[in-house]
């Protein structure tokens, strides 16, 4: 699928501000079943940008206003090519209990708890439905959690944060993708399977699709027989072409879009919209 996003955040502020410093991650990853084809960064204060790799791959820009202003407009304008399609994760010959082997040291930080992704007496007893069985396909296990979260838990916004942990979610019973995503990573984790998050953009394959009009969140567990595989528990589905991976890391403390600061006296406003073509 070829698919066109335009990205664009504005930054607003109460009073004149200088010295914003900003870091995004905005720019598509470039993947085996995924192609960026182009790529553009519009700026308003105009800015120099500098672009880097994270320690994950992750493509980082960094840009600094100095002048005053009260106001900040991103743009990011992408072009992807998507060649992944939706699969059946219970065909895979994964057992769990998953055996990492010599990836333990790779995998370490895909199995911590750390962040918004704390262990708690409520995770460990959504494992306990979750139930897992020796022997059992690990596509499977993923699907039952799948099933799990959105039988029990409601997509709902304003609850919680992106830096919500998820004993919120839990003791709340909602959230929206970003919860949703680090519960499911709570959960593999718990029952050790490496997970990953994942920030990136969604074209809606249908009228009820969650998350397309903003950045989205969903998550990556290890299946040995094909490696990262991706779920998206806001939408109780694996991915699939309508999908733009973005960024990767342990959770969404790696992977902000935008993440900054500035000096002076105003408080900050931000709104984000994502158009898909």
């Amino acid at each position: 699928m070829l698919l066109k996003v335009t990205h664009e955040t504005n930054l607003s502020y109460t009073d004149l501000i200088t010295e914003s410093v900003m870091e995004l991650r905005m720019v598509p990853r470039q993947e085996e079943d995924q192609h960026r084809l182009s790529f553009t960064l519009g700026l308003g204060p105009a800015a120099a940008v500098t672009s880097y790799f994270d320690w994950l791959g992750n493509t980082v820009q960094s840009f600094s206003v100095n002048a005053f202003h009260d106001h900040i407009r991103i743009v990011a304008t992408s072009v992807v090519e998507t060649e992944r399609q939706r699969f059946d994760a219970t065909q895979y010959p994964d057992r769990w209990p998953l055996e990492t082997g010599p990836y333990d040291y790779a995998l370490y930080d895909y199995l911590q708890f750390g962040g918004p992704v704390v262990d708690s007496p409520g995770l460990r007893s959504l494992v306990e439905r979750l139930a897992p069985r020796a022997g059992e396909p690990l596509g499977a296990v993923a699907m039952r959690m799948l099933r799990l979260i959105n039988s029990a838990f409601t997509f709902k916004k304003g609850i919680t944060t992106v830096v919500s942990p998820i004993t919120d979610i839990i003791d709340q019973g909602g959230g929206v993708c970003q919860d949703f995503t680090h519960l499911m990573i709570g959960l593999a984790r718990a029952a050790g399977i490496p997970a990953r998050y994942v920030s990136g953009l969604l074209h809606p394959e249908n009228p009820n699709s969650r998350g397309f009009t903003q950045t989205h969140a969903w998550c990556e567990l290890l299946l040995p027989s094909v490696g990262w595989v991706g779920f998206d528990p806001a939408n109780n589905c694996t991915v699939s072409e309508y999908f733009i991976k973005v960024a990767i890391g342990r959770d969404y403390r790696d992977v902000p879009p935008n993440r900054g600061t500035w000096r002076g006296k105003a408080h900050e406003k931000i709104d984000v919209a994502v158009r898909t073509e």
